[in-house]
């Protein structure tokens, strides 16, 4: 178990989770860890949300007037009183009692900044979906730390927020990078192990989620991944999340599954995954009118001048 010395928040950013975060919320009051306070940073809920948190005396409602994404995330540290802070997804269902105490274990050593836990699809969920999780996270865990000649790629650090714990005192430090429109739970992450900080994975902090592939969030995560790519990216590699492979070995999976009825589907989404990337990476000033049309919840981009040389593209 975790350090019983460190205090944990758990910050889950809300907008109209539905009556299902009900059970999140409860999951989480079975851990065999408590939390020392549950922050749901609510984006502007116009559903019940509120009376569910105020059914859970750790919990409280705290609307925070920003989209969701690094701003928020900030926010919701400023927010959280723990020496450790854990994120998880509106519809992240914990896996098992010990899934809190497997997430904060690690920071018994004093060098760790983050730790990540796995993500699964739902049984509900498309085959394509659980198969795209299942590639993205391994079952082995592993810590990575500074090593000579290491490029510390982010395709080896997929340290999403929608799982994931922070410490607190290490975050002052840095914080998530609030000029990335995608990706700045990576960035951090690397930024972490570049100052000689460790992040650990630990598989065993499993949640479950119910997805469902979408050609529209296929769109906009192309175009995003390609503006961000072009735009910010560094030494680290791209910041998509799936390996230019990934159709292949998903068609060959859907085959194998019996799932043919996927198959036109996943020709569709790698013909919109690469076009969106294209034109992504061209956009070099969007406008507003622009984001609107292709990425409609995208935060409004800062003045270029703000931005740091880290931000920049290599």
């Amino acid at each position: 178990m975790g350090d019983a010395g460190l205090s944990i928040s758990i910050v889950i950013p809300t907008l109209n989770p539905g009556r299902a975060f009900g059970t999140v919320l409860h999951r989480i009051m079975g851990q065999g860890r408590l939390p020392l306070e549950i922050i749901c940073a609510d984006a502007g809920s116009t559903d019940g949300t509120r009376h569910i948190v105020s059914q859970f005396p750790l919990a409280r409602f705290v609307e925070i007037a920003e989209p969701a994404g690094p701003r928020l995330w900030n926010r919701a540290m400023e927010e959280a009183r723990g020496n450790i802070v854990v994120f998880l997804a509106q519809d992240g269902v914990p896996g098992n009692g010990d899934w809190l105490s497997h997430l904060t274990r690690p920071f018994d050593d004093a060098s760790v900044a983050g730790v990540y836990g796995r993500q699964e699809a739902s049984v509900g969920s498309d085959p394509l979906s659980r198969f795209r999780l299942a590639q993205r996270f391994c079952r082995e865990p592993h810590w990575r730390r500074v090593r000579v000649g290491d490029p510390i790629a982010y395709k080896s650090l997929p340290f999403f927020i929608d799982n994931a714990a922070v410490r607190r005192s290490v975050w002052k430090g840095i914080h998530f990078n609030e000029h990335l429109p995608l990706g700045a739970d990576r960035v951090w992450a690397r930024q972490m192990v570049l100052a000689s900080c460790t992040i650990a994975y630990v598989p065993e902090a499993v949640v479950a989620k119910d997805l469902h592939a979408s050609l529209k969030q296929a769109w906009r995560l192309a175009v995003l991944s390609g503006f961000t790519d072009n735009q910010h990216i560094d030494a680290g590699g791209t910041l998509w999340p799936d390996s230019k492979r990934f159709s292949k070995r998903a068609a060959w999976y859907l085959l194998k599954g019996f799932a043919w009825g996927q198959l036109p589907y996943l020709y569709f989404e790698d013909a919109v995954h690469r076009f969106g990337y294209r034109l992504g990476a061209r956009v070099s000033q969007p406008g507003p009118s622009v984001w609107r049309g292709i990425a409609p919840v995208l935060p409004e981009r800062r003045a270029a001048a703000a931005i740091t040389d880290f931000d920049k593209a290599a």
